[in-house]
C-alpha cells in the first residue's frame, strides 16, 4: 500500500526558531572566517590591495549568506514545505516515520 503524506500525518517541526538560530551559527561562523579573515589574505597574496572597503564589503556578504541561510532555513519549517520535503526524502522527519494512510481514510474509497 501505497504512502500518503499529507499535512495531517507529518509531524510539526518543534523548536522552529532554535533552527534558525542554530543554521545562523552553522553557516556564520564559517562565512565570517572565510570572508572577513581568509579572503583578504588571498586577495593580499595575490598583490591587490586590501583597504576598509573591500574587508568592509566582505563582512557584508557574510551577513548576507549568513541572513539567507537563515531565512532558508525558517522557510523550511513551514508546514507545506517539509510535507513537501518529506515527500523528497529530506523531511525534518525520514519518510519512513510517517504512519501509512490507506486510501480510504481521506475519503478515496469506502475501504471495501
Amino acid at each position: 500500500m501505497a504512502k500518503h503524506i499529507t499535512i495531517d500525518n507529518v509531524p510539526t517541526i518543534w523548536f522552529k526558531a532554535q533552527r534558525v538560530l542554530r543554521t545562523l551559527v552553522q553557516v556564520g561562523i564559517p562565512a565570517f572566517l572565510g570572508f572577513a579573515l581568509v579572503l583578504p589574505m588571498i586577495i593580499d597574496a595575490a598583490g591587490l590591495p586590501v583597504d576598509s572597503s573591500v574587508r568592509l564589503w566582505l563582512v557584508a556578504a557574510a551577513a548576507i549568506v549568513t541572513a539567507v541561510a537563515g531565512g532558508i532555513t525558517r522557510i523550511m519549517a513551514i508546514p507545506a514545505v517539509n510535507v513537501w520535503l518529506t515527500k523528497i526524502g529530506l523531511g525534518a522527519v525520514p519518510k519512513s516515520a510517517i504512519p501509512v494512510e490507506p486510501p480510504y481514510a481521506r475519503g478515496l474509497g469506502d475501504g471495501k
